[in-house]
């Protein structure tokens, strides 16, 4: 399942009114530099280059430590957490969730406090702890959020759901977070049509699925998310491959293996380019090309990184 791309804090710049109108703060370098680590790690998190944006997210946690900056601290404990839910690696991210969303209910930030919850239990369900899951998110989406439900969490709530084999639950509780999710709110769109997509999928859904990946590739590529844009393209892949539709599964899965090979997940490029080769077996399709290029890439040799 695709990580959920939600729960990253943004900076504001910091301005103040005065009576010749708006100026910028000064803020001393010390305190500004968690800020700075945190929106030099933005960027890297946004294309999918986890281990860059993981040394800028750490910066900055030591940095706002440093100088006793509580907020700075949660969002920058919360943001590691979601990195490393996003590696695979839900164990590491559950402890990181749970300091964030200790000093979050102290500081009486139900909002973060939310965000917080809905990213712990999103991490217990990767980890098969199910029942903390289901306690964390129901708590989640009882807080208010200005009279309107919190996308994200109607996202977990539906994963969770499936994962305890309620698929009629499920898929209405992921049609209410689409229902919610709007061209002015477009928070945890994709999340939401992938995971929608993942439903449908395993029940051989083929063509219903479609439109789900396919949005969310539209919103991945909106986004430069170059880990979503191969994992879109990997599920529309599956699609065609249910469907019956060799040539397409390999169209999909082509470039699904060449954007892996770009970001150097090797494991992904090799269980890809493993049902890449027998649907280009029966389509009667020639993919050297993408071998080779995925070889070439995978050893590093390209003109420059997408991780620089």
């Amino acid at each position: 399942m695709k990580a959920l791309k939600y729960g990253l804090l943004m900076v504001l710049v910091i301005v103040a009114a005065s009576c010749g109108g708006k100026k910028e703060v000064v803020v001393p370098v010390h305190l500004s530099a968690g800020a700075e680590q945190t929106s030099k790690g933005m960027p890297f998190f946004d294309r999918g280059c986890y281990a860059r944006a993981l040394e800028h997210f750490y910066r900055a946690h030591e940095l706002y430590t440093a100088v006793g900056d509580s907020r700075g601290t949660a969002m920058s404990m919360n943001n590691i957490g979601v990195v490393y839910r996003a590696m695979g690696e839900a164990g590491a991210a559950i402890p990181f969730f749970e300091d964030a969303l200790r000093i979050y209910r102290g500081l009486g930030e139900p909002d973060r406090v939310r965000r917080t919850l809905s990213n712990l239990a999103a991490a217990q369900i990767d980890a098969g702890d199910t029942v903390s899951a289901g306690r964390n998110i129901d708590e989640a989406l009882k807080i208010e959020n200005r009279g309107k439900p919190f996308a994200p969490a109607m996202t977990v709530k539906g994963i969770l759901l499936a994962r305890q084999g309620d698929v009629k639950g499920a898929e209405s509780m992921l049609k209410e977070a689409l229902d919610d999710i709007d061209r002015r709110n477009p928070e945890g769109e994709a999340a939401a049509n992938v995971a929608m997509g993942e439903l449908l999928l395993r029940q051989a859904r083929y063509k219903e699925a479609v439109p789900h990946f396919e949005k969310a590739l539209e919103s991945d590529r909106k986004a430069g998310f170059y880990r979503g844009i191969a994992d879109d393209f990997a599920a529309l892949g599956r699609c065609s491959a249910g469907l019956r539709d060799d040539a397409g599964a390999v169209k999909f899965w082509e470039q699904s293996v060449r954007i892996y090979a770009l970001l150097g997940m090797e494991e992904k490029v090799r269980s890809t380019l493993g049902l890449l080769e027998e649907a280009a077996k029966r389509s009667n399709l020639n993919i050297d090309l993408t071998r080779t290029l995925a070889e070439r890439w995978l050893k590093g040799e390209m003109t420059d990184s997408l991780c620089e």
